[in-house]
């Protein structure tokens, strides 16, 4: 199973590392933010958030069994096993049965993860001291949350520009998106993009996302609702003159989860009627009802919040919603379960779940380093990220 947790959470020591890939064999993974979690009842449950962990599948405190999930990519294209693997700080949709109170506590079981990419496209302005770079017209923020791909040796300084990169991401609390995943595409890879629609010209069969001009005079599966606000993904073909955007097709924005299924899903504010409604990509949210915390004043537009609720119609209705902090979005904390390999007892590091671990400041419970060369040996461990984001650092790890 996958044990996925994203628990924001206060400043956390840097580390040194990489997070490698999981295949399907041990699938999904998605987070719970700021101690929220799925309510019980109804006809399914739904999670939207940063993978921060494998092991089980943990969203809003409820535990998922994932060993019958189907995997999709952002096309919607069924991911075989040995396919496209889920990685820490991947943004994934899962979607799954009602929540049971079990033995351990709130239990479900995970039918369905959605990879949810921001863009596939070359790096351009990557500026390492302001931790930013730029993908297809989207200036995207480098943090201490911001997850990369073991080969960029040194994080953000390992990306040059013209390189070809696939990016998950959130936004912080000035709307502005935070790269939650960096790792090259996979060669060939079509370029992509996700995002809100604005500056719309039907007339000339253009928009924008971000600061980037999009022309989809030629592209097939056009929306005969697209509109300014809307949330969408497209394919590109290219670039074209002045530096447009080609659209090749529209893709499947978003996952839709199932009515009446139990939510909890994290993203930026959009399209804000105050005490009202508003969206988090394309799912709207109702929160006449909502308990909004630390209060409405800290809800506005380009703000990241965390939300749980029911979904009627289509639409999710809040019963609370947290607006998220700049250091609890900085800083979060993982969570891995498996048996240790690649042990480097001289580096203090092994792997687990693909994942590469530095143990060196690591406390240990029912155990101690040197349990850590026994044959087969599991753990359970949680940490922070390295410096560059590329392995994670254990805090605490337990023997079962």
């Amino acid at each position: 199973m996958i044990n996925i947790f994203d628990r924001p959470a206060t400043a956390r020591p840097g580390m040194k590392g990489v997070a490698a890939g999981l295949t399907l064999a041990v699938l999904v993974a998605i987070v719970a933010s700021c101690g929220g979690g799925v309510g019980t009842g109804g006809t399914g449950s739904f999670g939207s958030a940063p993978v921060s962990g494998f092991g089980s599948i943990f969203v809003g405190g409820v535990e998922f069994d994932d060993s019958r999930a189907a995997a999709f990519d952002d096309e919607g294209a069924a991911l075989p096993t040995g396919g496209t693997p889920i990685r820490l700080g991947m943004i994934a949709e899962v979607e799954g049965s009602a929540v049971t109170i079990g033995p351990a506590g709130p239990m479900a079981a995970a039918s369905t993860v959605h990879i949810a990419r921001l863009a596939v496209g070359p790096a351009a302005n990557v500026d390492i001291p302001g931790h930013a770079l730029t993908v297809l017209g989207q200036t995207l923020q480098v943090n201490g949350s911001t997850v990369f791909d073991p080969t960029l040796h040194g994080g953000l300084a390992g990306l040059h520009a013209g390189d070809t990169v696939s990016v998950h991401a959130l936004a912080d609390a000035a709307g502005r998106p935070v790269a939650t995943r960096i790792e090259p595409a996979a060669p060939g890879e079509a370029w992509r993009l996700r995002g809100f629609v604005s500056a719309l010209n039907t007339q000339a069969k253009r928009f924008a996302i971000g600061t980037a001009t999009l022309d989809y005079g030629t592209a097939s599966n056009v929306p005969a609702d697209l509109a300014d606000q809307q949330f969408v993904q497209v394919r590109l073909a290219g670039v074209g003159a002045g530096g447009v955007l080609q659209v090749n097709s529209f893709l499947p924005a978003s996952a839709a989860p199932s009515d009446s299924a139990s939510v909890v899903t994290e993203g930026v504010v959009a399209a804000l009627t105050p005490g009202t409604a508003f969206r988090i990509g394309a799912l709207a949210i109702d929160i006449t009802g909502a308990v909004v915390l630390p209060g409405p004043a800290a809800l506005v537009s380009g703000a990241q919040a965390q939300v749980e609720g029911r979904l009627q119609a289509r639409t999710l209705v809040a019963d609370k919603v947290t607006v998220l902090t700049t250091q609890a979005v900085d800083q979060r904390s993982y969570q891995l379960a498996g048996t240790v390999s690649a042990l480097n007892a001289v580096n203090q590091t092994f792997v687990v779940r693909n994942v590469s671990v530095d143990y060196s400041t690591a406390h240990f419970a029912n155990g101690s380093a040197a349990t850590l060369a026994n044959p087969n040996v599991s753990v359970h461990l949680q940490g922070s990220l390295s410096a560059d984001g590329t392995m994670v650092q254990a805090k605490q790890i337990s023997f079962p």
